[in-house]
């Protein structure tokens, strides 16, 4: 029984070893990163830039500024008057706002009134937004009967054109438009979002950081940035290339930057 205690001493520390190996080999692996993201910034004017909007082909970012609409370096609106939430058609050739409450079309074209932005079908032939007495409509159809005493945003149509996103508040509701109740896609506080490319969810801002919420049961929403400083109004294109306003610490200053590689 003595001469076996050296051995079994002897196992004993190999096993151990071989652990202490395999979990610090596992720790490092898990420690890889599992995505490689770019982050470019896209304006670099004083004050407060938000409100981002890139156009399917990726290739411009409308945005608010100054009260103003821009793309890239211009202004693309100039009258006396708040402008909100530009939105590209699905060609990337035309572009939609909100102001004095009503939905314009560039150049200052007014296509309708509504209580808040409205949001094109990616067939281009359905405008959504929300009209007096607060009824969703999509096209020439009510979608459903909203609640009065809210406040609601940021339309945003689904990538198959079958579903309508919007915030109610600071509510993420999603809602059918061949009829039915509005569903709550989150528990979360939301401030903005945008669809996925594919569909699959949803990217939002909450608090200041991105997640990705998913539109398939049982799987649970996923961090997708971990800053400093605040992300707000994302919005993607067609290749998953993500723009957002960035927000410092005393929030008097925001610029647009665009994330590359961005996985969920």
């Amino acid at each position: 029984m003595r001469s076996r205690v050296p051995w079994a001493l002897a196992v004993a520390v190999g096993v151990s070893s071989g652990l202490a190996g395999y979990v610090i080999h596992t720790a490092r692996v898990n420690r890889i990163p599992k995505q490689v993201v770019q982050v470019k910034r896209l304006t670099d004017m004083p004050g407060v830039e938000e409100s981002p909007a890139i156009s399917p082909d990726g290739k411009l970012v409308a945005f608010v500024a100054a009260k103003q609409i821009w793309v890239g370096n211009a202004a693309v609106t100039h009258d006396d008057a708040d402008h909100y939430a530009p939105r590209w058609s699905a060609d990337s050739k035309s572009l939609i706002y909100f102001a004095n409450g009503a939905i314009w079309e560039l150049p200052a074209n007014k296509l309708v009134d509504a209580l808040a932005p409205g949001d094109l079908s990616h067939t281009g032939k359905s405008l959504a937004f929300v009209r007096q007495g607060n009824e969703l409509v999509a096209g020439d159809h009510i979608v459903v009967k909203l609640a009065a005493g809210e406040t609601y945003s940021n339309l945003r149509w689904s990538p198959d054109d079958k579903k309508i996103a919007y915030l109610q508040n600071t509510n993420l509701m999603v809602v059918s438009i061949s009829g039915g109740e509005p569903i709550k896609a989150t528990d979360m506080s939301i401030q903005g979002f945008a669809w996925a490319p594919d569909g699959s969810g949803l990217i939002v801002s909450t608090h200041g950081e991105l997640w990705f919420v998913p539109r398939v049961e049982g799987r649970a929403p996923s961090q997708l940035t971990f800053g400093e400083l605040a992300y707000e109004s994302p919005d993607v294109d067609a290749a998953g290339n993500v723009v957002v306003s960035r927000r410092g610490f005393d929030r008097s200053e925001a610029d647009i930057i665009r994330f590359s590689g961005l996985k969920w």
